[in-house]
């Protein structure tokens, strides 16, 4: 190898270690500034007053009218925030990139305006769980949807849409973000649900676990992060989980994985806990076949574009 190939050769190593630490640095930062929005607030030993709501666990399968072939797979769809475009600004960039966890109101409308006009039905996690065991049929154009965090936007902007069209959804909430007063609406900032706000929005929203206070991810070594679930004790995990239950009124239907992480530890608590499933973040449709504790999900983010959500939808 002559001086121009070596040369070369190690500029190339250089570049692919570059871009490596790139891809690595933005993933930990969007976590770490996912992290940092994920503080507690709401009270432990508080249950959020949801007595008007029926809870995902009461609600009745419907009795559906199946035309053709009943449904193989169901495709469960995962939202977070929900920003009107007007609305973006520099707080929703990370390193100059739109946050992936960000979809546009408008983009949001029509994808609901596909579901609607190609009549597809969004059932509830109780449909879904009947589904998953062979005990319900479901038509083959079934479709849920879920939010992750339990963010002030998605009242805003999702659920007049969602209750126009008579649609159902899952808010896996961290019940510690929950605050005790409603705040003005402020796009440009993180904002999570409020005790009023949960009430109001129950009629389209059904409200499951997504911890108390442990989306968060820390350190195990130099440049690795990686979620509390999976750093902490099992004991912790435990009192953090069983802490978002009694908050929601001891709710505890399905649960979702932060950042779809999850050891064999992780199933063992979340079924002690009562819980009927669980949900990762892996991209296809769910079928029966799955295991529960480890249901998958198509990630809808900034960069979903309108092609790819139809054929997600279609899986």
């Amino acid at each position: 190898m002559n001086l121009f190939h070596r040369i070369t050769f190690v500029s190339g190593l250089f570049t692919l270690f570059g871009a490596l630490i790139f891809i690595t640095i933005f993933i930990i930062k969007d976590y770490y500034l996912l992290s940092k929005e994920h503080a507690g607030l709401f009270p432990t030993s508080h249950q959020f007053p949801l007595n008007n709501c029926e809870a995902g666990s009461q609600k009745k399968e419907r009795a559906f009218s199946i035309e053709g072939k009943p449904a193989s797979t169901v495709p469960v769809l995962t939202y977070h925030r929900i920003v009107k475009g007007s609305n973006i600004s520099k707080q929703h960039y990370i390193d100059g990139v739109l946050n992936p966890k960000v979809v546009t109101k408008e983009e949001f409308t029509k994808q609901m305006n596909y579901l609607k006009e190609n009549n597809f039905v969004t059932i509830n996690l109780s449909e879904l769980y009947l589904f998953l065991i062979g005990e319900l049929d479901i038509p083959d154009k079934s479709v849920l949807l879920t939010f992750d965090d339990g963010y002030k936007d998605n009242i805003i902007e999702a659920y007049p849409l969602l209750k126009k069209y008579d649609f159902e959804a899952v808010n896996f909430v961290i019940t510690g973000a929950v605050t005790k007063r409603v705040q003005p609406f402020t796009p440009k900032h993180v904002q999570y649900f409020s005790i009023k706000e949960l009430s109001k929005a129950c009629d389209v929203f059904d409200y499951q676990s997504h911890t108390y206070n442990y989306h968060r991810r820390e350190k195990i070594v130099q440049n690795i992060e990686v979620s509390y679930l999976n750093s902490r004790t099992d004991k912790e995990v435990m009192t953090d989980i069983e802490s978002s239950i009694h908050n929601l009124n001891g709710e505890n239907l399905a649960f979702a994985y932060p950042y779809g992480e999850y050891a064999p530890s992780t199933i063992s608590i979340v079924k002690e806990l009562g819980f009927k499933m669980a949900f990762t973040t892996e991209d296809r449709a769910a079928s029966p076949d799955d295991h529960l504790y480890e249901l998958p999900r198509f990630n809808i983010l900034a960069g979903t574009t309108f092609d790819t959500f139809v054929e997600y939808v279609h899986k």
